[in-house]
């Protein structure tokens, strides 16, 4: 299995595939994790902050599946390039990332994932993904 399919898989099993899509709503997980990367959102803040933002440029928007799966894409392109300009390679990153992940609990709440903060979890060690030449 790839790691899109245990991706999909994680999403099937915590019930985050079971709604319909909100563009609205997923412009606003995307923001939420693009803030708190600054530093200067903490993870609540950023919630919040985010979902005023995708309220505010998805409003009145009409949308399309092609024109959201390119964007989409190029997210992922974007992302898999500033990790390698960062000095990580890009796959160990999704194991690493995708193990904590996947040890995670919680609830879902409004079509989001809640991880419970009492919960013991693996703790991604992103320091094993540094790469000298940044490959696959």
């Amino acid at each position: 299995m790839d790691m899109f399919e245990k991706i999909v898989r994680w999403n099937e099993e915590r019930g985050l595939l079971g709604k319909e899509f909100d563009h609205q709503k997923e412009v606003s997980f995307i923001l939420e994790e693009l803030l708190e990367s600054t530093g200067n959102f903490d993870s609540i803040s950023a919630r919040e902050r985010a979902e005023q933002l995708a309220a505010e440029i998805t409003q009145n928007t009409q949308h399309d599946n092609e024109t959201i799966i390119d964007a989409l894409f190029d997210i992922m392109i974007f992302a898999t390039g500033a990790m390698a300009k960062l000095g990580y390679n890009p796959s160990k990153v999704m194991d690493e990332g995708f193990k904590e992940i996947n040890s995670r609990t919680g609830n879902l709440v409004d079509g989001k994932f809640i991880k419970d903060p009492q919960a013991k979890k693996y703790e991604a060690d992103f320091s094993t993904c540094l790469s000298e030449n940044n490959l696959l």
